[in-house]
């Protein structure tokens, strides 16, 4: 399925979206993962009649959605057929071209989902596999306390059921400082694998190579407002914040800070272009 998704800011009433469609009916608007209403879609006519009849469009919200209001504009085209070709009658060639954009769409949509199913099986089956381990953990610490309590019935054997004791203590609740901050330094940005850089024009994207935090700002001197977005491996486009900035000029004290995962790509709408800090998770590579 075709879609993308925005942050709303209190203020934006326009959202644009760059996949085409047939009809008005096709685009599904949510706002908070509810149906949304109070909008109006404007279409960007492709002009032939042979083409898909939009290419683009916007959604027109009458009242702009609140801050960190979160907006879907998706495509939903339903699986039927668009023309019914009767036996000796002349095909139309303008005809038959916009049945077979249309079902092409459809069958674009269906390997999307069918790419989205693959996801989640995948996590779906890492689930089950985790499930499946804390069951046999489940079972061996069972075993521990059924054999503990057999030992206790021969009498005086202090030692083993201490030796018992600590096994059964050692949890993820109990794990050494140590490795605890092994755990977090894992997760911390590493400075010394940094890579700083400027795009000399807004919406230029910059791909992650590793999960990265990632901090942004507009160029110097100008004074500017800007959105940032990330793009997914799949051209996916998701707004992520934005920066309302009223200072004399752009500096790296009023930026901001944002994480980008592996294969991402990220920008920042800065009219007079961006500058940017990568910062790499240490335990990403």
């Amino acid at each position: 399925m075709q879609k993308v998704s925005y942050l709303g800011n209190g203020e934006t009433t326009e959202f644009t979206f760059n996949f085409p469609y047939f009809e008005n009916t096709d685009i599904i608007v949510t706002k908070n993962g509810t149906t949304a209403s109070g909008y109006n879609i404007v279409g960007n006519s492709a002009g032939l009649d042979a083409d898909i009849p939009y290419t683009s469009g916007k959604v027109v919200f009458e009242v702009a959605p609140t801050v960190l209001d979160t907006i879907t504009i998706a495509r939903n085209l339903p699986l039927t057929r668009q023309y019914d070709y009767q036996p000796l009658v002349k095909i139309n060639p303008t005809t038959l071209n916009q049945d077979m954009n249309y079902m092409m769409e459809v069958i674009k949509d269906l390997q999307d989902e069918l790419d989205d199913l693959r996801t989640q099986y995948s996590e779906i089956a890492d689930k089950e596999s985790a499930t499946t381990l804390l069951a046999r953990i489940s079972a061996i610490h069972d075993e521990i306390i059924a054999v503990s309590a057999q030992i206790t019935a021969l009498g005086d054997v202090s030692q083993i059921r201490t030796d018992i004791a600590n096994k059964l203590n050692k949890t993820l609740d109990n794990i050494p400082d140590d490795a605890k901050h092994t755990l977090v330094s894992l997760c911390m940005p590493d400075y010394d694998h940094q890579i700083v850089g400027n795009s000399t024009a807004a919406n230029t994207y910059i791909t992650c190579q590793y999960d990265s935090f990632v901090v942004v700002w507009g160029s110097d001197p100008y004074t500017e407002n800007y959105l940032v977005n990330i793009k997914t491996p799949s051209d996916n486009v998701v707004c992520v914040g934005q920066r309302n900035d009223d200072t004399n000029a752009n500096t790296e004290t009023n930026s901001f800070t944002f994480l980008c995962p592996k294969n991402h790509s990220f920008t920042c709408t800065a009219e007079h272009g961006f500058e940017y800090r990568i910062l790499p998770l240490q335990g990403s590579y």
